[in-house]
């Protein structure tokens, strides 16, 4: 089945604050993005902690404590880096709407956020302004410069690229239907560029 995309009123008049506070929290549930995140030792200590079970566990299976360490040293290297990847998408998300928010307050992306029109099972929402990712970030549509087809282990999914005064990143924005992702794909990138 086709995804729809239709063009949906835009609320344009001034919200109050009980307005602001509900549809704000109702954002920011949809998105779960809040302040920049803070890295902190966590991801360290785990880190740490899965080399060293894994160089003990090789040393108790007969191999040198050599074999051990060059082992479990590509282990921790892809750990540390998947951690950072998921510290650098959050803080350019974080960051992404603390800048809209410090434009006018959020009006605008209130208000966007209010008529936005849910698409794909609502795994994102299309406002006029902004498109809005569940569980992820908020993006200008201006600021989005490709849409792409990524294949996973779990599926087909689509990643949009985005550069603005916070920089250049990709990020993943849903998933589509195996055997329907190329037209799927084709109506999600004509209803963003023709909102852009």
């Amino acid at each position: 089945m086709m995804p729809q995309f239709n063009q949906t009123p835009y609320a344009n008049e001034m919200m109050n604050e009980q307005q602001v506070n509900q549809i704000s929290n109702a954002l920011y549930s949809y998105c779960k993005v809040m302040s920049v995140p803070k890295m902190g030792a966590a991801p360290v200590v785990i880190v740490g902690l899965i080399g060293l079970v894994t160089i003990l566990l090789f040393v108790a299976l007969g191999e040198s404590l050599l074999t051990a360490v060059a082992i479990a040293a590509p282990i921790c290297a892809v750990l540390a880096f998947l951690f950072w990847l998921a510290y650098r998408y959050r803080v350019g998300a974080s960051k992404r709407l603390n800048s809209y928010l410090g434009e006018d307050g959020g009006q605008i992306m209130f208000s966007d956020f209010a008529s936005a029109q849910p698409c794909m099972g609502d795994q994102f929402r299309l406002g006029r302004y902004y498109l809005f990712i569940n569980n992820g970030a908020v993006l200008r549509l201006d600021s989005i410069v490709e849409i792409v087809r990524v294949a996973t282990r779990s599926g087909i999914g689509v990643s949009v690229t985005v550069k603005d005064e916070n920089g250049s990143m990709s990020l993943p924005l849903c998933k589509v239907h195996r055997f329907n992702d190329r037209a799927e794909i084709d109506e999600i990138r004509k209803a963003v560029l023709q909102r852009q």
